[in-house]
């Protein structure tokens, strides 16, 4: 599959200005694709079908909403008919007895009676209704706006969902990498110290015991090392299907976990400390399903109004026993102008329970809406709660690292001399991993706690303040 293909040209532009490398041949699907979270987020936004679901939705609403405008239009229509009279009806003038009708003009008719009407009638003309007074229909517009507004809400919150999920799928990608490059890193020292422990063994400088602990340690990482890969791999494909891309397409992410370190301060808590549920898609879009739903109840209200229409009919009118359509004399004209009113008076009470319905309906909606700016409060402060624990586990692993650097070095030279044990080595180089994979996963947590936070607040924009790194 050809990856300017399966892009888009908009995407492949998008590319193409941010550096990223599509030769002017045709690719194939094995060709890399070298990422940035900018890059991701381009994509992903332009191709999710997720938004695109949502764009189609506010189109549908605007066609909808074009269409109840056009009830306040005219509507014309050109009517034609034909009938052909197969059997005609009989009219008699006598009595049921056969007697004469008192009638003066019976005796004038035979007494099998006369046929009525002409074997070939045709109608044709023009139609056209308007509404002059029609409530509801006014109410039916509000109501159709109230939906367009609804479905770019919508939209709005599933493009914010989307920039949250690739952000976040992008960092698990950034951790998962480097958890396996820390992996790498330590196994590569075990190696090492594994073969240095196998030569002293040999030369019977140190004990079997040594040899076999340093050699399950090693193969304790390596498992360690495949079980990182698995992650990068799914990490990878999340990313890759948030941005619609297939799943076989290889990508290198060109940013490192570690370069969002200089965004851990207290200038970044500031900054994120005064963010507000105001503009949240969630309130966002049960405040369009209030007004929707307030617009609905004043529909059901009009219902009980009366209506005015007029309309006006020019029909030709055609009848004879002969086909004959060139005779003139046999087409006749005629036109009507009136006026429509309609009361509405009795329904068996369905009008008023349906708009009952609706208030109780909208009641709920408001309960619904109090609930979810609760949990919505809970969660921006669970998320301050998460972003503030991450920059205070960041700076104690931070500190843990430089301890466990300084401490692994003593180790190895007091192993290398005999003033140690491997036990203190062994414990020494995990102080470090673990110390190393701490700063990691504060960095990743800070990260993610920021992105929860700029979802609820309900920000758009692909580059913020707060990620300027």
């Amino acid at each position: 599959m050809n990856i300017t293909q399966s892009l888009g040209r908009g995407a492949v532009s998008l590319l193409l200005l941010l550096g990223l490398p599509i030769p002017m041949q045709a690719q194939s699907s094995t060709d890399t694709l070298r990422l940035s979270m900018r890059g991701a987020l381009e994509i992903g936004l332009e191709r999710g079908t997720k938004l695109q679901v949502a764009q189609l939705e506010i189109r549908r609403a605007d066609q909808d909403y074009r269409k109840s405008r056009g009830g306040l239009l005219p509507q014309v229509n050109l009517s034609g008919a034909y009938s052909n009279m197969l059997k005609k009806q009989r009219v008699y003038f006598d009595l049921e007895d056969g007697s004469s009708s008192s009638s003066p003009m019976s005796k004038f008719f035979p007494e099998d009676g006369i046929e009525m009407g002409q074997t070939h009638s045709i109608q044709a003309g023009v139609q056209a209704a308007v509404p002059l007074v029609a409530p509801q229909l006014w109410a039916s517009l509000g109501l159709s706006a109230r939906a367009v507004d609804l479905a770019r809400e919508r939209a709005r919150g599933s493009r914010v969902a989307q920039r949250s999920e690739i952000r976040k799928a992008y960092l698990a990608a950034l951790l998962a990498v480097k958890v396996h490059e820390t992996l790498q890193a330590s196994h590569r020292a075990i190696q090492q110290a594994y073969e240095q422990i196998s030569q002293q063994y040999e030369r019977g400088l140190v004990a079997e015991y040594d040899k076999i602990r340093m050699g399950t340690q090693e193969w304790n990482v390596r498992s360690e090392l495949f079980r990182a890969q698995r992650s990068i791999d799914l990490a990878e494909m999340k990313l890759k299907t948030l941005m619609a891309l297939p799943l076989d397409t290889p990508i290198i992410l060109t940013e490192d976990l570690d370069s969002y370190a200089s965004l851990l301060s207290p200038e970044r808590l500031q900054q994120t400390e005064d963010i507000r549920l105001d503009q949240n898609t969630t309130l966002g879009e049960l405040d369009g399903e209030l007004a929707q739903l307030r617009q609905a109840i004043k529909l059901k209200r009009m219902a009980f109004m009366p209506t005015l229409s007029a309309s006006f009919i020019y029909q030709y009118s055609f009848a004879s026993n002969l086909f004959k359509l060139d005779n003139s004399r046999r087409w006749s004209p005629f036109s009507t102008l009136g006026l429509t009113l309609s009361i509405p008076l009795y329904s068996g009470g369905s009008r008023i329970y349906d708009l009952r319905s609706s208030r109780t309906q909208l009641e709920q909606l408001n309960l619904s809406r109090r609930q979810a700016e609760l949990e919505l409060d809970l969660a921006l402060k669970a998320a301050k709660v998460e972003r503030n624990s991450a920059f205070a586990q960041y700076s104690a692993s931070r500190a843990a690292l430089e301890s466990a650097i300084r401490g692994l070095e003593i180790a190895q030279a007091r192993y290398r001399v005999g003033e140690s044990t491997l036990v203190e080595l062994n414990d020494a180089e995990m102080a470090l991993r673990q110390a190393r994979l701490g700063c990691s996963q504060a960095i990743y947590s800070f990260m993610t706690a920021l992105i929860t936070l700029e979802q609820l607040e309900g920000r758009e924009a692909i580059e913020s303040e707060v990620w300027s790194h």
